[in-house]
């Protein structure tokens, strides 16, 4: 009889190593599929990791529409009250924070803005304009894609765009 009882404890022994040994195949296959799912995840939607800025900086948007008060789209000579037709500003975002804002028609030391700005969230972008303007500039997205940069100019909303 103590002939058994020894053999169901070195079965019992035997069980125990087999479970000891898959934990380390499990936690080997679980980190692979999440190192998988990221890698999927990145390259699907690289938008996700994008800083808040990037849409914005490295580019120039231009003035490309307006609207007045009453939401009817204006031609941006009336905007800018001149007789251009074919005027159009604009923004400048860099990397360290700061804008250039040009609205004013003739040379760009006349009627250049500039300040410092933060993304607040996916459709606003905060700015401080340097002779202490504090206001807020619209973001439209498409597909998490910014189409406009919208800016309020006296009392018309003026849509830059990407170029």
């Amino acid at each position: 009889m103590s002939k058994q009882k020894k053999t169901s404890k070195n079965n019992k022994n035997v069980n125990k190593k087999k479970k000891m040994k898959k934990a380390p195949i499990i936690i080997a296959i679980i980190t692979a599929v999440i190192i998988t799912a990221i890698i999927v995840v990145v390259s699907v939607n690289p938008f996700l990791f994008m800083s808040k800025t990037s849409q914005l900086t490295n580019c120039t948007w231009t003035a490309s529409s307006a609207m007045n008060s009453s939401g009817d789209e204006v031609e941006l000579s009336e905007v800018y009250n001149t007789k251009y037709s074919s005027y159009k500003g604009n923004l400048v975002f860099k990397d360290d924070g700061t804008f250039s804002l040009w609205l004013s028609p003739g040379d760009p030391d006349d009627g250049t803005h500039s300040g410092t700005y933060t993304v607040k969230d996916d459709s606003t972008v905060d700015v401080v304009f340097d002779e202490g303007t504090v206001t807020s500039f619209k973001l439209e997205r498409n597909n998490d894609e910014i189409q406009y940069v919208v800016v309020g100019y006296n009392d018309y909303e003026v849509y830059f765009k990407k170029e």
